[in-house]
């Protein structure tokens, strides 16, 4: 992936992330995330948020896409993604204010809408309903399908029947009264 001229003009670079970025990846995660934490959970706790993210950085450090994005030699974001088989999930835009309105969620969102054009595959994300990140990828073209107390879940590139967007549906593969009564 490389980043247009544009966004190298200001200032901008993109890198695969690695091990030594785990500190900056916890600040990055914390800045972008507290206030929907706060908000959604009950409040921002240090350690349990540092265990969590710690768990998530090196979990990433194994998919398919996991870069950081610097500005200025300073670590201002982080970007990943899973290709799978069937679809392309797990993507994770985390930018810094500093960073945001100059291109970089643009370029990286098309780059996603991109790689599921070429390998055929839809491209599943997962943001938070307060997030902004949720407006730029319906202007897009990602559809919300379905959302849980906190986040929309929002595919480009896949047709959802109906009838199977629910949660309960997506766990149990349908709406069936049978199914429903089992689990009742």
């Amino acid at each position: 992936m490389v980043l247009p001229d544009g966004l190298l003009s200001q200032g901008f670079l993109i890198q695969n992330a690695e091990s030594e970025d785990l500190n900056s990846y916890i600040r990055v995660k914390k800045d972008c995330c507290k206030r929907y934490v706060d908000q959604y959970y009950g409040g921002w706790d240090n350690r349990i948020q540092t265990v969590i993210s710690r768990d998530s950085f090196f979990r990433l450090l194994e998919v398919t896409c996991f870069c950081k994005i610097l500005h200025y030699g300073d670590t201002v974001g982080f970007f990943s993604y899973k290709e799978q088989q069937d679809g392309i999930s797990e993507v994770s835009i985390l930018l810094l204010p500093s960073a945001n309105g100059k291109g970089v969620e643009e370029f990286l969102i098309n780059h996603l809408i991109s790689r599921g054009k070429e390998t055929n595959k839809p491209v599943y994300a997962t943001v938070y309903q307060s997030s902004t990140l949720k407006n730029q990828l319906t202007a897009a073209g990602f559809q919300i399908y379905d959302k849980s107390r906190s986040h929309y879940l929002m595919s480009f590139n896949k047709e959802h029947e109906k009838g199977t967007t629910g949660y309960m549906n997506r766990i149990y593969g349908g709406s069936d009264s049978k199914m429903v009564s089992e689990r009742e």
